[in-house]
């Protein structure tokens, strides 16, 4: 008898740890826009293409690498249970949440700060800001059955979730960043043999950056995080002529003329803190990435 209800007690365990779609199978990639408008020039998007990896176990815990095609510094380590997306953070030794798909109508979530990005640098909110959620069905989408979730309007934008995909804004919650990056959209999602759109998007790459060049490629910064001094590497046939520097708020707090193949940061110029480089090529954007002050 004791058996029989280890057994069935098993069984319930499994089905309550079945009953959600996963949202992190190595079988998934998303696309997803991110457009900008760098200060004033024209509006551009960049389509990045994300996906999940790996086994790396923390705290006795397995997690998920994310990687992003475009952005090769992020290294975020997530994983999921009973319908809930963690993200560990190397910061405070421990994970938060990014989704918690058990959530109804009228429950609360609390949207953390940048630290909870995995597939962009930064992002709205600044600080830790928490949303009601007012709508919850179940709707046939990317060829499942799956829970949607609708938050209360904000940040000028709408928070929806949908289950074992993540955002409509891409595989992070909320898509709204700041004057560099003005709002992402998740314009494919492909599980390994069906690709399906999202946002009314007709193609899964809407890139209408430059990005191909080869030398944006080479056009790294290093070390990064800066500690003492790093060098901005600039290839000669980019036809560099300026830099800006900006801040987490977007105020540009420095600007040169660029004549040579390199330029320098040094920490003891800046605060601690996130900040973005903007190299421009003939008066036009050419590549703009974040760096880290420490």
């Amino acid at each position: 008898m004791k058996n029989h209800i280890l057994i069935l007690a098993l069984l319930i365990c499994n089905l309550a740890n079945s009953q959600f779609l996963s949202m992190l199978s190595e079988e998934h990639t998303w696309s997803v826009d991110v457009n900008g408008s760098n200060f004033g020039d024209d509006p551009w998007t960049r389509t990045d293409d994300i996906s999940v990896s790996g086994a790396t176990v923390i705290n006795g815990k397995t997690y998920k690498t994310v990687s992003n095609n475009h952005i090769s510094e992020i290294d975020c380590l997530v994983r999921e249970e009973n319908g809930v997306v963690y993200r560990y953070l190397e910061s405070i030794n421990d994970e938060v949440v990014m989704y918690d798909f058990t959530l109804e109508v009228g429950d609360s979530f609390t949207f953390l700060n940048y630290d909870m990005y995995c597939s962009i640098y930064g992002g709205v909110p600044i600080i830790d800001t928490s949303a009601q959620v007012v709508f919850v069905n179940t709707q046939f989408i990317a060829g499942e059955n799956r829970k949607v979730i609708e938050f209360e309007f904000f940040f000028d934008y709408e928070e929806i979730w949908i289950e074992g995909i993540g955002s409509v804004r891409g595989f992070d919650p909320v898509g709204v960043i700041w004057d560099i990056i003005d709002f992402t959209e998740l314009v494919c999602f492909t599980n390994n043999v069906d690709t399906y759109f999202f946002n009314g998007a007709t193609s899964c790459d809407n890139t209408t950056l430059s990005l191909e060049d080869n030398s944006v490629d080479r056009i790294v910064l290093f070390p990064n995080p800066v500690r003492n001094h790093s060098i901005l590497k600039l290839p000669v046939e980019a036809l560099i002529d300026k830099i800006t520097i900006v801040d987490i708020n977007g105020r540009i707090i420095k600007e040169e003329v660029i004549s040579k193949d390199y330029y320098s940061i040094n920490n003891m110029d800046y605060p601690s803190g996130l900040y973005f480089y903007q190299v421009f090529s003939e008066n036009k954007i050419l590549k703009t990435d974040r760096f880290i002050i420490n």
